[in-house]
């Protein structure tokens, strides 16, 4: 009994000591399309890294940000939206991370948003911005 408990305690460290699997990677896999990219610039703060829009073999949406970085701040989200402005866009998410990130797209986004904002939502300013082309 005691050799099985030990054999189980065994194994399940072995995995918890492996690599996980990185987020850092988040290039298009091999059945992805990349629909547009765009590069980061600066707007209010210091905002770099690139974005690509692509779609996968199933059809759904994901916008990569590989090398982001962008400054933090209150209430910062990203935005798909037509222009520079915060009038017409679709939120992808409340919550900012630097490096390389994979987000799906919902489905209410519209064809015609092609600007990627970093938005301080609480004081009304751009941070950064990516034209997707």
């Amino acid at each position: 009994m005691y050799k099985f408990l030990f054999l189980v305690l065994a194994l399940s460290l072995s995995f918890a000591c492996e690599k996980a699997s990185s987020d850092d990677d988040v290039t298009p896999g091999g059945t992805d399309v990349v629909i547009s990219t765009g590069t980061f610039i600066n707007g209010a703060h210091a905002t770099s890294g690139t974005a690509k829009l692509i779609k996968d073999k199933d059809g759904k949406k994901f916008l990569l940000l590989e090398n982001f970085k962008s400054d933090p701040g209150p209430d910062v989200r990203l935005y798909l939206a037509t222009s520079l402005k915060d009038d017409d866009y679709t939120e992808i998410t409340k919550t900012v991370t630097n490096g390389n990130v994979r987000l799906a797209v919902p489905g209410t986004a519209k064809d015609s948003q092609k600007f990627v904002l970093v938005w301080c939502e609480q004081f009304t300013v751009l941070f950064g911005s990516a034209e997707l082309k």
